[in-house]
């Protein structure tokens, strides 16, 4: 996962977001069952573009994001509908909510424009705490975290054959650190049993206590990527020369297409699964989900925002995004979308 961000890659979760964006035609949300769209309203202050992103959530109730306030990309959560802003660590003005566990402590990055100053933080009831960069390690970058609260991502330091992955346990300062397996380049996501799921250059792999395993691909596609783990439970996409499909792995060797759809972003515990179609004619795409490997319908336009994505999937069934009149790598307004049957 806004190019007013400068470092390469501290948007990872955003940029794995952003492969699911939709881009279509305007439908009329009211009156039609379904996915619906609601606009989160902004805390006075705020940019009315949004220019934020909206991708954590405790599970029950609570969404949590980061968006423009004042001159500040600030942490904003909004439960019954009402934001409440958590605001920037003193001395930061750019503060990213990367996730949130099931206690409500959100995780992220908050950067100094000034000093370049980096650092991980965990926002609480009692404010923002600072976790430690590991000795010997100039930078990191969290890519994920679970309903435990583990968060994992990437260490640098300057030669990139020594980049390792590492993961800071909930209520620890300090993370673990270790090598990245064999095959792989990046940390996608962690689940709550801590097995890790791993970018790899030709196919991801899944982690657990050192033993590896790659997704595999199906008949007509290859290079298979995922984009979140939850319960074992893998979903991503494969790809051809000339499209790309949606894929649920049961196991890393248990394969299924997810009809309709040529990426799968997200799922929560119970399968429910955000990603996109393509729309025929066009090179855009629209917003739907499936639960398990079943297709459950697209999410609808919010309002007349023309691009619009879901980038997380809660707990208790609602898709999280953002919807924008411009590019959605720039950030846009709150959305939410639940089901009414």
């Amino acid at each position: 996962m806004n190019r007013m961000w400068t470092r390469s890659g501290v948007l990872a979760a955003v940029v794995l977001a952003a492969a699911a964006l939709a881009t279509g035609p305007a439908q009329a949300a009211t009156g039609r069952l379904g996915w619906q769209p609601t606009l989160l309203p902004l805390p006075a202050g705020a940019d009315p573009a949004g220019h934020g992103y909206l991708h954590a959530s405790d599970g029950h109730g609570e969404y949590t994001g980061s968006f423009i306030v004042g001159d500040k990309l600030q942490v904003i959560s909004w439960r019954g509908g009402k934001p409440t802003l958590r605001g920037v660590p003193a001395g930061f003005e750019w503060a990213m909510a990367e996730g949130e566990d099931s206690a409500g402590r959100i995780y992220g990055e908050a950067l100094d424009y000034d000093t370049d100053d980096h650092r991980m933080f965990v926002l609480d009831g009692t404010g923002f705490h600072f976790r430690d960069n590991p000795p010997g390690y100039r930078s990191f970058e969290i890519r994920a975290v679970n309903r435990q609260g583990d968060a994992v991502g990437m260490v640098f330091t300057d030669n990139p054959a020594d980049n390792a992955a590492a993961v800071w346990p909930a209520g620890a300062a300090a993370p673990t650190v270790f090598p990245l397996p064999s095959g792989a380049d990046n940390v996608t996501d962690i689940d709550d049993d801590g097995t890790i799921l791993f970018s790899g250059f030709a196919r991801d792999i899944v982690w657990k206590n050192g033993v590896s395993r790659p997704l595999a691909d199906i008949p007509g596609f290859s290079n298979p990527h995922g984009s979140a783990i939850r319960n074992g439970v893998v979903v991503g996409f494969a790809s051809n020369a000339n499209a790309s499909q949606a894929i649920r792995w049961t196991t890393p060797e248990a394969p299924v297409a997810l009809t309709g759809g040529d990426y799968a972003a997200d799922l929560n515990v119970g399968g429910l699964t955000a990603g996109q179609a393509p729309i025929p004619g066009s090179f855009q795409h629209k917003p739907i989900a499936w639960r398990g490997t079943t297709p459950a319908g697209e999410l609808k336009q919010p309002g007349t925002y023309p691009s619009y994505l879901a980038s997380h999937v809660t707990d208790d069934g609602v898709f999280t995004g953002w919807a924008s009149n411009g590019p959605l790598d720039e950030g846009g307004v709150p959305v939410i979308w639940r089901f009414t049957p």
